[in-house]
């Protein structure tokens, strides 16, 4: 049977977090944040959403328990749930790319068959990505499953598991307050924002181009904030899910990794902030428009 797995990619900045955390007030969605893991979360005092350092949750250590049963040896700390986390520095590089259509994903997958081990890498990380969204599943007695690690790459490679149905939710925002978001949160610039930002959304489209329309939906960061209840509803119907089995549903004890705002859980604030709007000047507006201007408007951003 086919494991439900929802991907919610995004640029960084976009609120997916907070997406993911609001899903998963429906009794048949769990979420653990990003599925895609990171070297950081190895670092002494990493926390996980419930509070408990990263290394002593009870609920990680099951995990990696069912994961144990499965056939392998799992810690919610590796980052060797990326798919780009590759020991072969040829792999790296043909997986670090952002998805880029037909001929150029072709060409990846042509050098990814060639290189030492490359098709024995993405064969593991097909099992292994399905083995941890069954044991996220088996531990939260959830059987759909909401991973917000927003890597077009890995969103390619979920698509392809036999194992998994997978739906994507294309969760778009404002580019200008993402730009800027970037700019403030990462210790970046306003122009490494706007690139950021278009490349992430260029990327989804292109993905969801060749994408059965039934399998993704876009969602806007701003009608989320506008109307929470309205666009969760829309969305646990695309999942397939009954909205109204999210009525007087007991809160979920969250235990997601991933951003920082995860620490504030069920408490996290649906805000759109439009702080751009104050504090771009106008060479930061026409920086930009120079850089990303013309999707941000095509998408529907005046």
């Amino acid at each position: 049977m086919k494991r439900s797995l929802i991907y919610i990619r995004s640029a960084s900045h976009s609120g997916s977090t907070l997406l993911a955390l609001q899903l998963a007030k429906h009794p048949e969605i769990a979420t653990v944040g990003e599925l895609s893991g990171t070297a950081h979360r190895a670092r002494p005092g990493y926390q996980c959403s419930c509070g408990a350092e990263l290394v002593q949750c009870g609920f990680w250590r099951e995990v990696e328990a069912a994961m144990g049963r499965r056939g392998f040896s799992y810690r919610a700390t590796t980052a060797d749930t990326d798919i780009r986390n590759a020991t072969n520095p040829w792999m790296r590089r043909l997986l670090k790319p952002l998805h880029r259509g037909p001929l150029l994903e072709a060409v990846r997958d042509a050098g990814m068959a060639l290189v030492p081990g490359g098709r024995a890498h993405l064969r593991h990380h097909e099992a292994l990505k399905s083995a941890l969204v069954e044991s996220v599943a088996e531990c939260t007695g959830r059987p759909v499953v909401v991973d917000s690690s927003k890597s077009g790459v890995q969103l390619k490679y979920h698509l392809r598991n036999p194992r998994l149905d997978v739906k994507l939710i294309w969760l778009l925002r404002d580019g200008r307050g993402v730009a800027l978001s970037i700019k403030r949160n990462q210790d970046s610039t306003l122009p490494r924002g706007a690139r950021d930002w278009r490349r992430c959304n260029e990327e989804v489209e292109t993905i969801t181009r060749r994408l059965d329309p039934a399998r993704w939906i876009q969602v806007r960061y701003e009608a989320f904030c506008t109307d929470p209840q309205g666009t969760l509803e829309t969305l646990w119907r695309f999942i397939g899910v009954d909205p109204r089995r999210a009525q007087d549903a007991p809160a979920p004890q969250y235990h997601v990794l991933g951003h920082g705002s995860r620490l504030n859980g069920s408490a996290a604030k649906i805000h759109n902030s439009e702080k751009w709007r104050k504090e771009l000047a106008r060479d930061d507006l026409r920086t930009f428009e120079h850089i990303a201007g013309p999707l941000n408007r095509r998408l529907g951003y005046l």
